[in-house]
Protein backbone atom coordinates (compact mmCIF):
# COMPACT_ATOMS: atom_id res chain seq x y z
CA UNK A 1 0.00 0.00 0.00
CA UNK A 2 1.86 3.61 -1.28
CA UNK A 3 1.49 5.98 1.34
CA UNK A 4 2.09 9.30 0.20
CA UNK A 5 3.89 12.34 1.80
CA UNK A 6 2.52 15.03 3.99
CA UNK A 7 5.18 17.73 4.54
CA UNK A 8 5.93 20.77 4.19
CA UNK A 9 22.88 36.54 6.45
CA UNK A 10 20.78 38.36 5.88
CA UNK A 11 22.37 41.68 6.75
CA UNK A 12 25.27 41.07 9.13
CA UNK A 13 24.11 41.68 12.62
CA UNK A 14 26.43 44.23 14.09
CA UNK A 15 26.72 43.06 17.42
CA UNK A 16 29.27 42.31 19.59
CA UNK A 17 30.12 39.38 22.42
CA UNK A 18 31.02 39.49 25.90
CA UNK A 19 34.12 37.44 27.24
CA UNK A 20 33.53 35.85 30.68
CA UNK A 21 35.47 33.44 32.53
CA UNK A 22 34.00 30.33 32.62
CA UNK A 23 35.88 28.83 35.69
CA UNK A 24 33.55 25.96 37.78
CA UNK A 25 31.45 25.65 34.66
CA UNK A 26 33.18 23.48 32.31
CA UNK A 27 29.40 22.23 31.35
CA UNK A 28 28.35 24.27 27.68
CA UNK A 29 24.96 23.13 28.54
CA UNK A 30 21.66 23.83 30.37
CA UNK A 31 22.00 22.22 34.20
CA UNK A 32 19.13 20.04 35.92
CA UNK A 33 17.95 22.51 37.52
CA UNK A 34 16.91 25.53 35.21
CA UNK A 35 14.82 23.13 32.88
CA UNK A 36 11.14 22.73 33.41
CA UNK A 37 10.28 21.33 30.10
CA UNK A 38 12.18 20.99 26.30
CA UNK A 39 11.09 20.05 22.71
CA UNK A 40 12.85 20.33 19.31
CA UNK A 41 13.62 23.90 18.73
CA UNK A 42 13.17 25.58 22.27
CA UNK A 43 13.44 25.39 26.24
CA UNK A 44 11.15 26.83 28.98
CA UNK A 45 13.34 27.61 32.23
CA UNK A 46 11.57 27.01 36.10
CA UNK A 47 11.46 30.93 36.03
CA UNK A 48 9.01 30.39 33.08
CA UNK A 49 10.99 32.36 30.55
CA UNK A 50 11.43 30.67 26.75
CA UNK A 51 14.25 30.25 24.91
CA UNK A 52 14.01 29.73 21.15
CA UNK A 53 16.84 28.18 18.39
CA UNK A 54 16.60 27.60 15.15
CA UNK A 55 17.02 29.25 11.62
CA UNK A 56 19.49 32.62 12.75
CA UNK A 57 19.15 31.73 16.14
CA UNK A 58 21.83 29.49 15.93
CA UNK A 59 21.76 29.32 19.85
CA UNK A 60 18.68 29.43 22.88
CA UNK A 61 17.98 32.95 22.77
CA UNK A 62 15.33 34.45 25.46
CA UNK A 63 12.23 35.66 24.31
CA UNK A 64 12.17 39.49 25.83
CA UNK A 65 9.62 40.17 28.11
CA UNK A 66 7.53 37.11 28.18
CA UNK A 67 7.12 35.02 31.51
CA UNK A 68 5.31 32.23 33.12
CA UNK A 69 5.14 30.00 29.62
CA UNK A 70 3.58 26.76 30.40
CA UNK A 71 4.33 25.43 26.36
CA UNK A 72 5.16 26.34 23.29
CA UNK A 73 4.15 25.15 19.84
CA UNK A 74 4.97 25.84 16.25
CA UNK A 75 2.20 26.26 13.76
CA UNK A 76 1.22 28.02 10.67
CA UNK A 77 0.18 31.23 11.92
CA UNK A 78 3.49 31.77 13.81
CA UNK A 79 5.12 30.37 16.99
CA UNK A 80 2.56 29.95 19.88
CA UNK A 81 3.02 30.12 23.34
CA UNK A 82 0.70 29.44 26.63
CA UNK A 83 0.94 30.95 30.08
CA UNK A 84 0.36 29.74 32.95
CA UNK A 85 -2.83 31.88 33.65
CA UNK A 86 -3.99 29.79 30.17
CA UNK A 87 -3.56 32.98 28.33
CA UNK A 88 -1.94 32.14 24.45
CA UNK A 89 0.87 34.77 22.72
CA UNK A 90 1.90 34.65 19.28
CA UNK A 91 5.67 35.24 18.74
CA UNK A 92 6.67 37.33 16.11
CA UNK A 93 10.50 38.49 15.08
CA UNK A 94 11.22 41.83 13.13
CA UNK A 95 12.67 41.42 9.60
CA UNK A 96 15.43 44.26 9.84
CA UNK A 97 16.19 43.70 13.40
CA UNK A 98 14.91 40.19 14.07
CA UNK A 99 14.45 41.34 17.85
CA UNK A 100 11.13 38.50 18.81
CA UNK A 101 7.79 40.31 20.46
CA UNK A 102 4.88 38.22 21.69
CA UNK A 103 0.98 39.49 21.21
CA UNK A 104 -1.58 37.82 23.08
CA UNK A 105 -4.19 35.91 20.73
CA UNK A 106 -7.36 37.47 22.59
CA UNK A 107 -9.56 34.71 20.49
CA UNK A 108 -7.91 31.66 22.12
CA UNK A 109 -7.83 30.94 26.01
CA UNK A 110 -6.57 27.18 27.49
CA UNK A 111 -5.65 25.92 24.26
CA UNK A 112 -4.34 22.19 24.80
CA UNK A 113 -3.25 21.46 21.48
CA UNK A 114 -1.75 23.36 18.05
CA UNK A 115 -1.54 21.21 14.94
CA UNK A 116 -0.87 22.34 11.79
CA UNK A 117 -3.14 21.00 8.92
CA UNK A 118 -2.11 21.97 5.23
CA UNK A 119 -2.35 25.79 5.03
CA UNK A 120 -4.50 25.93 8.62
CA UNK A 121 -3.36 26.37 12.45
CA UNK A 122 -6.05 24.27 14.17
CA UNK A 123 -6.40 24.67 18.29
CA UNK A 124 -7.99 22.81 20.41
CA UNK A 125 -8.77 24.34 23.89
CA UNK A 126 -9.84 22.20 27.18
CA UNK A 127 -13.23 22.27 26.40
CA UNK A 128 -12.69 20.31 23.39
CA UNK A 129 -13.93 23.35 21.23
CA UNK A 130 -11.84 23.58 17.90
CA UNK A 131 -10.63 27.00 16.08
CA UNK A 132 -8.96 27.59 12.74
CA UNK A 133 -6.35 30.49 11.64
CA UNK A 134 -5.79 29.98 7.80
CA UNK A 135 -2.68 30.73 5.76
CA UNK A 136 -2.97 33.01 2.93
CA UNK A 137 -0.80 33.46 -0.26
CA UNK A 138 0.78 36.67 1.37
CA UNK A 139 2.24 34.79 4.19
CA UNK A 140 -0.25 36.26 6.86
CA UNK A 141 -2.60 34.17 9.02
CA UNK A 142 -5.93 34.91 9.73
CA UNK A 143 -7.24 35.31 13.08
CA UNK A 144 -8.43 32.41 14.94
CA UNK A 145 -12.22 31.57 14.49
CA UNK A 146 -14.41 28.83 15.66
CA UNK A 147 -14.86 25.81 13.76
CA UNK A 148 -18.86 24.57 14.20
CA UNK A 149 -20.43 21.10 13.85
CA UNK A 150 -17.61 19.12 15.76
CA UNK A 151 -16.69 19.27 19.13
CA UNK A 152 -15.32 17.35 22.55
CA UNK A 153 -12.36 17.11 20.19
CA UNK A 154 -8.91 15.84 21.70
CA UNK A 155 -6.29 16.04 18.84
CA UNK A 156 -6.07 16.83 15.11
CA UNK A 157 -4.18 15.08 11.72
CA UNK A 158 -4.61 15.72 7.88
CA UNK A 159 -3.36 14.76 4.30
CA UNK A 160 -4.57 15.02 0.93
CA UNK A 161 -6.83 12.50 -1.20
CA UNK A 162 -7.40 12.50 -5.43
CA UNK A 163 -9.63 11.07 -8.03
CA UNK A 164 -10.59 11.63 -10.86
CA UNK A 165 -12.83 14.05 -9.51
CA UNK A 166 -10.18 16.09 -7.57
CA UNK A 167 -8.33 17.01 -4.87
CA UNK A 168 -8.98 17.50 -1.10
CA UNK A 169 -8.13 17.41 2.43
CA UNK A 170 -8.94 14.85 5.05
CA UNK A 171 -9.12 16.38 8.42
CA UNK A 172 -9.00 13.70 11.09
CA UNK A 173 -10.35 14.79 14.75
CA UNK A 174 -9.96 12.35 16.96
CA UNK A 175 -12.91 13.09 20.09
CA UNK A 176 -12.60 12.50 23.74
CA UNK A 177 -14.86 9.60 23.40
CA UNK A 178 -12.42 7.23 21.35
CA UNK A 179 -14.23 8.16 18.42
CA UNK A 180 -12.44 9.79 14.75
CA UNK A 181 -14.49 12.35 12.73
CA UNK A 182 -13.77 13.57 9.44
CA UNK A 183 -14.08 16.27 6.76
CA UNK A 184 -12.98 16.83 3.39
CA UNK A 185 -15.31 19.76 2.38
CA UNK A 186 -12.93 21.98 4.17
CA UNK A 187 -14.65 21.75 7.27
CA UNK A 188 -18.07 21.99 6.00
CA UNK A 189 -19.32 18.91 7.68
CA UNK A 190 -17.81 16.20 9.39
CA UNK A 191 -18.79 12.44 10.14
CA UNK A 192 -17.61 9.82 11.68
CA UNK A 193 -15.32 7.09 10.71
CA UNK A 194 -17.22 3.52 10.79
CA UNK A 195 -15.10 1.19 13.42
CA UNK A 196 -13.13 3.25 14.98
CA UNK A 197 -14.33 3.34 18.89
CA UNK A 198 -11.61 3.55 21.86
CA UNK A 199 -8.62 5.32 19.94
CA UNK A 200 -6.12 6.71 21.68
CA UNK A 201 -3.86 7.76 18.93
CA UNK A 202 -3.86 9.60 15.50
CA UNK A 203 -1.07 9.10 13.31
CA UNK A 204 -2.72 10.60 9.67
CA UNK A 205 -4.18 7.43 8.34
CA UNK A 206 -3.29 5.24 11.00
CA UNK A 207 -4.81 5.32 14.49
CA UNK A 208 -4.17 3.14 17.46
CA UNK A 209 -6.69 1.65 19.69
CA UNK A 210 -6.58 1.27 23.81
CA UNK A 211 -6.83 -2.64 23.11
CA UNK A 212 -3.67 -2.04 21.21
CA UNK A 213 -4.36 -2.88 17.67
CA UNK A 214 -3.39 -0.53 15.03
CA UNK A 215 -5.86 0.44 12.16
CA UNK A 216 -5.58 1.78 9.11
CA UNK A 217 -6.93 2.60 5.51
CA UNK A 218 -5.24 3.63 2.10
CA UNK A 219 -5.03 7.26 1.19
CA UNK A 220 -6.66 7.81 -2.35
CA UNK A 221 -4.54 8.94 -5.21
CA UNK A 222 -4.61 8.87 -8.73
CA UNK A 223 -0.78 8.77 -8.91
CA UNK A 224 -1.04 5.42 -7.07
CA UNK A 225 -0.27 2.30 -8.77
CA UNK A 226 -2.98 0.78 -6.91
CA UNK A 227 -6.73 1.04 -7.16
CA UNK A 228 -8.19 3.28 -6.27
CA UNK A 229 -10.56 2.87 -2.67
CA UNK A 230 -13.74 4.88 -3.34
CA UNK A 231 -14.70 7.67 -5.78
CA UNK A 232 -16.45 9.28 -3.19
CA UNK A 233 -14.62 11.26 -1.37
CA UNK A 234 -16.98 10.97 1.65
CA UNK A 235 -15.88 7.03 2.32
CA UNK A 236 -13.20 6.13 4.79
CA UNK A 237 -13.08 2.10 5.23
CA UNK A 238 -10.53 1.19 8.27
CA UNK A 239 -9.23 -1.97 8.68
CA UNK A 240 -7.10 -3.68 11.74
CA UNK A 241 -3.34 -4.10 10.67
CA UNK A 242 -3.20 -8.25 11.41
CA UNK A 243 0.33 -8.08 12.19
CA UNK A 244 0.90 -5.37 15.12
CA UNK A 245 -1.16 -6.26 18.08
CA UNK A 246 -0.32 -5.05 22.06
CA UNK A 247 1.04 -1.92 20.59
CA UNK A 248 2.03 1.33 22.90
CA UNK A 249 2.39 4.24 20.98
CA UNK A 250 3.17 4.50 16.96
CA UNK A 251 5.12 7.20 15.04
CA UNK A 252 4.02 8.07 11.42
CA UNK A 253 5.74 10.93 9.31
CA UNK A 254 4.17 9.99 6.26
CA UNK A 255 6.61 7.94 4.85
CA UNK A 256 8.27 5.77 7.47
CA UNK A 257 6.73 4.11 11.04
CA UNK A 258 7.51 2.74 14.14
CA UNK A 259 5.81 1.61 17.07
CA UNK A 260 6.55 0.09 20.50
CA UNK A 261 4.47 -2.87 21.51
CA UNK A 262 3.66 -4.11 25.14
CA UNK A 263 7.05 -6.20 25.48
CA UNK A 264 9.17 -2.95 24.75
CA UNK A 265 9.65 -4.57 21.29
CA UNK A 266 10.13 -2.00 18.06
CA UNK A 267 7.99 -2.68 14.76
CA UNK A 268 9.16 -0.76 11.71
CA UNK A 269 6.93 -0.19 8.30
CA UNK A 270 6.66 1.98 5.32
CA UNK A 271 9.19 3.44 3.41
CA UNK A 272 12.89 3.22 3.24
CA UNK A 273 15.03 5.63 1.03
CA UNK A 274 17.31 5.09 -1.64
CA UNK A 275 18.87 8.11 -3.76
CA UNK A 276 19.05 11.78 -3.56
CA UNK A 277 17.69 15.31 -4.74
CA UNK A 278 15.87 14.02 -8.24
CA UNK A 279 16.75 10.61 -7.89
CA UNK A 280 15.18 9.93 -4.42
CA UNK A 281 13.51 6.95 -4.08
CA UNK A 282 10.72 5.71 -1.23
CA UNK A 283 10.88 2.15 -0.98
CA UNK A 284 7.63 0.86 0.35
CA UNK A 285 8.05 -1.95 3.08
CA UNK A 286 4.27 -2.80 3.43
CA UNK A 287 4.31 -5.14 6.10
CA UNK A 288 4.87 -4.52 9.48
CA UNK A 289 8.84 -6.28 10.65
CA UNK A 290 9.91 -6.98 14.37
CA UNK A 291 13.60 -5.23 14.67
CA UNK A 292 15.21 -8.08 16.68
CA UNK A 293 18.51 -5.95 17.05
CA UNK A 294 17.24 -3.59 19.77
CA UNK A 295 15.39 -4.74 22.86
CA UNK A 296 13.49 -2.87 25.68
CA UNK A 297 12.70 0.35 23.65
CA UNK A 298 11.04 3.28 25.64
CA UNK A 299 10.84 5.81 22.92
CA UNK A 300 11.58 5.87 19.28
CA UNK A 301 11.24 8.13 16.46
CA UNK A 302 12.05 8.42 12.48
CA UNK A 303 14.43 11.31 11.92
CA UNK A 304 15.60 12.01 8.31
CA UNK A 305 17.15 8.95 7.34
CA UNK A 306 17.57 7.30 10.32
CA UNK A 307 15.35 5.16 13.65
CA UNK A 308 16.32 6.66 16.71
CA UNK A 309 15.90 4.62 19.70
CA UNK A 310 15.68 5.18 23.07
CA UNK A 311 15.79 2.16 25.93
CA UNK A 312 14.49 1.82 28.90
CA UNK A 313 18.58 1.68 30.71
CA UNK A 314 19.01 5.54 29.32
CA UNK A 315 20.81 4.38 26.05
CA UNK A 316 20.21 5.95 22.18
CA UNK A 317 20.92 3.63 19.55
CA UNK A 318 20.29 4.46 15.51
CA UNK A 319 19.95 2.49 12.40
CA UNK A 320 19.80 3.46 9.12
CA UNK A 321 16.71 3.80 6.90
CA UNK A 322 18.63 4.46 4.15
CA UNK A 323 18.71 1.21 1.77
CA UNK A 324 16.36 -0.55 -0.40
CA UNK A 325 15.19 -2.71 2.43
CA UNK A 326 15.01 -2.66 6.27
CA UNK A 327 16.29 -6.59 7.56
CA UNK A 328 14.76 -7.45 10.60
CA UNK A 329 18.21 -7.51 12.44
CA UNK A 330 19.15 -4.42 11.15
CA UNK A 331 22.37 -2.98 13.56
CA UNK A 332 21.63 -0.59 16.19
CA UNK A 333 24.40 1.80 17.11
CA UNK A 334 24.67 2.98 20.17
CA UNK A 335 25.57 7.18 20.12
CA UNK A 336 24.15 8.19 23.58
CA UNK A 337 23.89 7.18 27.09
CA UNK A 338 22.59 8.56 30.08
CA UNK A 339 19.71 10.00 28.90
CA UNK A 340 16.33 10.13 30.75
CA UNK A 341 14.48 12.22 27.72
CA UNK A 342 14.33 12.28 24.09
CA UNK A 343 12.53 15.11 21.59
CA UNK A 344 12.02 14.17 18.29
CA UNK A 345 11.93 16.96 15.09
CA UNK A 346 11.66 15.97 11.33
CA UNK A 347 15.82 16.02 11.13
CA UNK A 348 17.25 15.78 14.66
CA UNK A 349 16.38 14.71 18.31
CA UNK A 350 17.21 16.83 21.24
CA UNK A 351 17.91 14.31 24.42
CA UNK A 352 18.39 15.53 28.00
CA UNK A 353 21.05 13.34 29.81
CA UNK A 354 20.54 13.13 33.63
CA UNK A 355 22.45 15.47 34.75
CA UNK A 356 20.38 18.14 33.08
CA UNK A 357 22.07 18.65 30.28
CA UNK A 358 20.85 18.97 26.39
CA UNK A 359 22.19 17.54 23.76
CA UNK A 360 21.38 17.15 20.44
CA UNK A 361 22.14 14.98 17.05
CA UNK A 362 21.11 15.13 13.38
CA UNK A 363 20.83 17.50 10.50
CA UNK A 364 21.33 20.94 11.82
CA UNK A 365 21.11 22.73 8.64
CA UNK A 366 18.66 25.43 9.82
CA UNK A 367 20.64 25.06 13.10
CA UNK A 368 18.40 22.87 15.08
CA UNK A 369 20.43 21.57 17.40
CA UNK A 370 21.02 24.67 19.23
CA UNK A 371 24.95 24.06 19.12
CA UNK A 372 26.07 27.67 18.31
CA UNK A 373 26.66 26.47 14.36
CA UNK A 374 24.79 26.31 11.12
CA UNK A 375 27.16 23.04 9.31
CA UNK A 376 24.45 20.55 7.37
CA UNK A 377 25.85 17.66 8.95
CA UNK A 378 27.92 17.75 12.65
CA UNK A 379 29.97 14.74 13.94
CA UNK A 380 28.09 12.93 16.78
CA UNK A 381 26.33 14.11 19.59
CA UNK A 382 26.64 17.99 20.14
CA UNK A 383 25.59 20.25 23.39
CA UNK A 384 22.85 22.45 23.19
CA UNK A 385 24.55 25.81 24.61
CA UNK A 386 23.45 26.80 28.29
CA UNK A 387 20.48 29.35 28.37
CA UNK A 388 22.53 32.33 30.10
CA UNK A 389 20.65 35.71 30.21
CA UNK A 390 22.71 38.85 30.80
CA UNK A 391 22.09 42.25 32.87
CA UNK A 392 23.28 45.56 32.86
CA UNK A 393 23.14 47.27 35.90
CA UNK A 394 20.59 45.07 37.35
CA UNK A 395 18.43 45.62 34.03
CA UNK A 396 17.89 42.50 31.51
CA UNK A 397 18.99 42.96 27.84
CA UNK A 398 17.60 41.51 25.05
CA UNK A 399 19.28 39.98 21.96
CA UNK A 400 18.94 38.78 18.65
CA UNK A 401 20.85 35.52 19.63
CA UNK A 402 21.95 34.38 22.50
CA UNK A 403 25.34 33.22 24.25
CA UNK A 404 27.65 31.25 22.32
CA UNK A 405 29.92 28.88 25.05
CA UNK A 406 33.61 27.97 23.12
CA UNK A 407 36.68 26.82 25.09
CA UNK A 408 35.13 27.43 28.17
CA UNK A 409 34.33 31.35 27.65
CA UNK A 410 30.95 32.92 27.21
CA UNK A 411 30.47 35.09 23.94
CA UNK A 412 27.41 37.35 24.57
CA UNK A 413 25.91 39.38 21.17
CA UNK A 414 25.86 42.58 22.74
CA UNK A 415 25.07 45.19 20.18
CA UNK A 416 22.08 46.58 22.31
CA UNK A 417 24.16 46.96 25.44
CA UNK A 418 27.34 48.60 23.56
CA UNK A 419 24.82 50.94 23.23
CA UNK A 420 22.97 51.15 26.53
CA UNK A 421 27.13 52.00 27.47
CA UNK A 422 27.05 54.79 25.84
CA UNK A 423 28.74 53.59 22.43
CA UNK A 424 28.02 54.54 18.79
CA UNK A 425 28.09 51.64 16.37
CA UNK A 426 28.97 51.66 12.52
CA UNK A 427 29.34 49.13 10.00
CA UNK A 428 31.57 49.74 6.64
CA UNK A 429 31.85 47.46 3.54
CA UNK A 430 35.11 48.61 1.61
CA UNK A 431 35.97 46.89 -1.71
CA UNK A 432 39.44 46.93 -2.85
CA UNK A 433 41.24 45.05 -6.31
CA UNK A 434 44.59 43.67 -5.35
CA UNK A 435 46.66 40.51 -6.62
CA UNK A 436 45.56 37.01 -7.51
CA UNK A 437 47.55 34.64 -5.17
CA UNK A 438 46.07 31.76 -6.78
CA UNK A 439 46.68 33.21 -10.41
CA UNK A 440 49.64 35.17 -10.72
CA UNK A 441 49.44 38.27 -13.39
CA UNK A 442 45.48 38.31 -12.88
CA UNK A 443 43.73 40.44 -10.32
CA UNK A 444 40.61 40.14 -7.29
CA UNK A 445 38.29 41.72 -4.90
CA UNK A 446 39.58 42.26 -1.72
CA UNK A 447 35.92 42.95 0.60
CA UNK A 448 36.69 44.09 4.35
CA UNK A 449 33.81 44.30 6.88
CA UNK A 450 34.42 46.89 9.15
CA UNK A 451 33.02 48.00 12.37
CA UNK A 452 33.60 50.58 14.87
CA UNK A 453 32.33 51.00 18.46
CA UNK A 454 32.76 54.45 19.44
CA UNK A 455 32.17 55.95 22.81
CA UNK A 456 30.78 59.02 22.31
CA UNK A 457 30.56 60.47 26.45
CA UNK A 458 32.04 63.34 26.21
CA UNK A 459 33.17 63.27 29.52
CA UNK A 460 35.00 60.24 29.38
CA UNK A 461 38.53 59.94 27.07
CA UNK A 462 37.70 58.73 23.65
CA UNK A 463 37.86 55.38 22.46
CA UNK A 464 37.43 54.04 19.23
CA UNK A 465 37.15 50.00 18.77
CA UNK A 466 38.00 49.08 15.11
CA UNK A 467 37.40 45.27 14.44
CA UNK A 468 37.68 43.87 10.30
CA UNK A 469 34.91 41.07 10.03
CA UNK A 470 36.57 39.37 7.85
CA UNK A 471 40.38 39.00 9.30
CA UNK A 472 39.50 39.11 12.68
CA UNK A 473 42.47 42.55 13.02
CA UNK A 474 41.02 44.96 16.10
CA UNK A 475 42.46 47.81 16.86
CA UNK A 476 41.78 50.57 19.82
CA UNK A 477 42.19 54.25 18.79
CA UNK A 478 44.35 52.89 15.96
CA UNK A 479 46.35 50.56 17.84
CA UNK A 480 47.04 46.70 16.78
CA UNK A 481 46.22 44.93 19.83
CA UNK A 482 46.35 41.03 19.67
CA UNK A 483 43.35 39.00 20.75
CA UNK A 484 43.76 35.19 22.68
CA UNK A 485 40.38 34.67 20.88
CA UNK A 486 39.31 35.97 17.23
CA UNK A 487 35.91 37.41 16.70
CA UNK A 488 33.71 34.81 14.58
CA UNK A 489 30.38 35.08 12.88
CA UNK A 490 27.52 32.46 13.36
CA UNK A 491 24.15 32.96 10.56
CA UNK A 492 25.73 36.79 9.55
CA UNK A 493 25.90 37.52 13.60
CA UNK A 494 29.36 38.60 14.53
CA UNK A 495 31.43 37.89 18.09
CA UNK A 496 34.12 38.91 20.10
CA UNK A 497 35.23 38.89 23.13
CA UNK A 498 34.87 41.59 25.57
CA UNK A 499 37.34 41.41 28.43
CA UNK A 500 39.15 43.77 26.69
CA UNK A 501 36.38 45.85 25.59
CA UNK A 502 35.16 46.03 29.02
CA UNK A 503 38.17 47.15 30.78
CA UNK A 504 38.42 49.98 28.10
CA UNK A 505 34.60 50.74 28.94
CA UNK A 506 35.66 50.68 32.88
CA UNK A 507 32.73 48.07 32.99
CA UNK A 508 32.68 45.47 35.77
CA UNK A 509 31.80 41.52 34.44
CA UNK A 510 30.07 38.91 36.91
CA UNK A 511 29.19 34.98 36.28
CA UNK A 512 26.17 34.17 38.39
CA UNK A 513 26.43 30.24 37.24
CA UNK A 514 23.51 29.47 39.74
CA UNK A 515 21.54 31.69 38.08
CA UNK A 516 22.87 31.26 34.76
CA UNK A 517 23.22 34.81 34.53
CA UNK A 518 26.03 37.18 33.43
CA UNK A 519 26.07 40.76 35.32
CA UNK A 520 27.70 43.91 34.42
CA UNK A 521 27.74 46.97 36.09
CA UNK A 522 29.18 50.17 34.33
CA UNK A 523 29.29 53.39 36.65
Amino acid sequence: MKKWAIFWGTFLSLVCALNVSAAGTEATNATASSITSFGPNHLIKNDGSLWLWGGLRSVPTQVPGLTDVQASYNSLAGLLVTRKDLSVWKLDTHSTTLMMTATSVDELNNVTGIFPVGNRTIAVNAEGAVFSSVLSSDGTSSAFTPITGIDNVAAVDWYTESNKQGYWERFLFLKKDGTVWTSHDKLATFEPVANLTDVIQLQKNYVLKKDGTVWSWPIQSIYSSEKVVASDASVVIPSPTSTLSNILSIKYNGYSAVAIDEQSRLWFWGSTITGWSDGKTYNEQEAPILLTGIIDVKEAFVVERSIIVLTQDGKVYETSIERETLPSNAKFIPIASGISIIKGGGRHVIMQKNDGTLWGWGINYHAELGYGDSEFSLEGLVPVQRPISVSLNGESVAFTNGVITRNGQNFIPLRSLFEKMGALITFKQDVTTVPNPAKPGTMMNKVDKKISIVRSDANKTALTISINAVTGETAVNNEAVNLPTLPFIVNGTMYLPLRFISEKLGATVEWLPQEELISITMK
